[in-house]
């Protein structure tokens, strides 16, 4: 209000602040997300706190949602790869200081009515990177409220170290990365089954469906593909 200008507001659940510790993890994490400047990154303003209340003030952006653009309309090679070196560009960035974004997916990806491309919370999957598969200790309200939408969708783009609950790193970012390239290639997931634990079985055992690529895609994308979805993590 001090600024009049329009922003997001991202108020944190009680699990991400109920402890002195992990609160302070976030508050550094926050630091280190707002030292992030890039154009294809949402820029986070600041952080702010009233009595229990946590939240983060964010840029806000403009336009549709990439899974929104997926479904509405499909994307053709031509659109998708211009889609997806704006991503590059971002994950490069945050690669470089360290940050890894650990829930890369399209709905974390709008483009703003002028074509640019933004990935929206970068990071602030870190700080519940453990509630994404260990969904025992989620109390049951939140679990239940977000099972299909959040917990079963995030699921899908998962690389299989995180399907396994192992340590990550950038490499889990790559995955995503391929995940969602090849979504925008095909319209359809590279990776779903009709349960969370279907689905992470297909991350961690199957191979996409390489044939539903279309016929036009450049043989270079093809290869690009197949290594960023290598299962083997030192691949």
């Amino acid at each position: 209000t001090k600024l009049g200008r329009d922003v997001a507001i991202k108020v944190l659940p009680p699990e991400f602040t109920s402890s002195a510790d992990r609160r302070a993890r976030f508050e550094r994490e926050a630091r280190l997300l707002a030292s992030l400047n890039h154009p294809h990154i949402a820029q986070v303003y600041g952080f702010e706190e009233s009595d229990a209340i946590a939240a983060l003030v964010m840029e806000l952006v403009p336009g549709e949602r990439l899974d929104t653009i997926i479904g509405a309309r499909g994307l053709g090679p031509a659109d998708a790869l211009a889609i997806a070196s704006q991503i590059c560009d971002a994950l490069e960035v945050a690669h470089e200081k360290g940050i890894v974004h650990r829930d890369l997916k399209p709905a974390n990806i709008k483009m703003t009515p002028d074509g640019v491309v933004k990935v929206l919370d970068f990071g602030l999957a870190k700080a519940g990177a453990g509630e994404l598969v260990d969904t025992a200790h989620l109390p049951t309200r939140t679990f239940e409220r977000t099972r299909q939408g959040v917990i079963l969708g995030t699921a899908t783009y998962m690389s299989p170290e995180q399907a396994r609950g192992q340590p990550v790193d950038k490499r889990t970012d790559i995955w995503a990365f391929g995940c969602v390239l090849y979504e925008m290639l095909t319209g359809r997931r590279a990776f779903a089954g009709d349960s969370l634990t279907d689905t992470l079985a297909y991350v961690i055992e199957r191979e996409p469906d390489w044939h539903a690529l279309p016929e036009t895609t450049p043989e270079v994308v093809r290869r690009l593909l197949e290594r960023c979805l290598r299962k083997d993590v030192r691949r």
